[in-house]
């Protein structure tokens, strides 16, 4: 959609989702986003694409010098990246970022976490989750946790973020080290890997990490397939070039699962959207 400004310049308007997201880094990485004049990107509703999108902007700050995300979720995620700031923390908050450097040096909870989560769980339930499931989709989201410290490489550029809205739930987990190719290929298992997207429908899989088929480790992806074993809930893993998403009702590896080639974008972001209600072949 085309606008303009009050100076009378053209202005693009993109809806902040997954598409517009993709279609901005793509347009970063072959140099045509700053040809595209003003961008002004709305609220969505999701918090993972603002993610993207921001650590794309870290990336290529001359390149999105433009773009201008009008959720204030993302002056919140910015505030956490740059300067550490949690937030979510307060009685009734709906939303919250916590900085992954806030943690001890190998991922030790911390008395701030412990007060974040318990919020994030409050959340999850005052908009319609159970007690029982919110607690495994917070469960699995610290499995994911620290899957960063374990695999990225990066621990300090992680960013763990919740919002929920009625009867929706959404949880990401971020960080810019070394992706899921870079991190497994570490491994003789798996040094023959091809590209992001094969390294990404490993890592998914159970028992597969950078430490070995065998060793008891993953990067924590069944557990989040597990949480959400019986609710409606769309998924997001994006390392590297690629993307893999898996939508609908019982997501699953056996389920509706997309692998798509992205723009490059360095580090793990994985991001979950839960629904309080099942409601098979629901998508959004």
């Amino acid at each position: 959609m085309m606008g303009a400004d009050e100076q009378g310049e053209p202005v693009r308007t993109l809806v902040g989702d997954f598409d517009a997201a993709d279609e901005l880094l793509w347009a970063a990485q072959s140099g045509e986003l700053a040809e595209l004049g003003a961008v002004v990107v709305r609220r969505s509703g999701r918090i993972g694409p603002l993610i993207e999108l921001i650590r794309a902007r870290h990336r290529r700050p001359e390149a999105f010098g433009s773009v201008n995300l009008e959720a204030p979720f993302a002056r919140t995620v910015e505030a956490g990246l740059a300067r550490g700031e949690v937030s979510g923390t307060a009685r009734g908050s709906r939303a919250g970022v916590f900085p992954l450097r806030k943690l001890g040096a190998d991922g030790e909870r911390t008395d701030e976490w412990i007060l974040w989560a318990a919020q994030a769980d409050h959340a999850a339930t005052a908009v319609g989750f159970p007690d029982l499931v919110a607690a495994e989709i917070l469960g699995a989201l610290g499995e994911l946790q620290d899957n960063v410290f374990r695999h990225s490489e990066a621990p300090r550029s992680g960013i763990v973020a919740f919002a929920a809205t009625p009867g929706h739930l959404e949880v990401v987990v971020s960080d810019a080290g070394i992706g899921v190719l870079a991190s497994l290929r570490q491994h003789p298992d798996y040094a023959a890997l091809e590209d992001a997207g094969t390294a990404l429908k490993v890592a998914v899989a159970d028992g597969e990490s950078r430490f070995g088929r065998g060793s008891g480790c993953g990067f924590g992806m069944g557990q989040m397939f597990r949480a959400l074993a019986n609710h409606d809930g769309d998924l997001r893993f994006r390392s590297g070039d690629h993307a893999l998403e898996v939508r609908g009702h019982s997501p699953s590896l056996q389920g509706r699962v997309e692998l798509g080639h992205k723009a490059g974008l360095p580090g793990l972001t994985v991001s979950v959207l839960c629904r309080a209600t099942s409601d098979p072949g629901r998508t959004l």
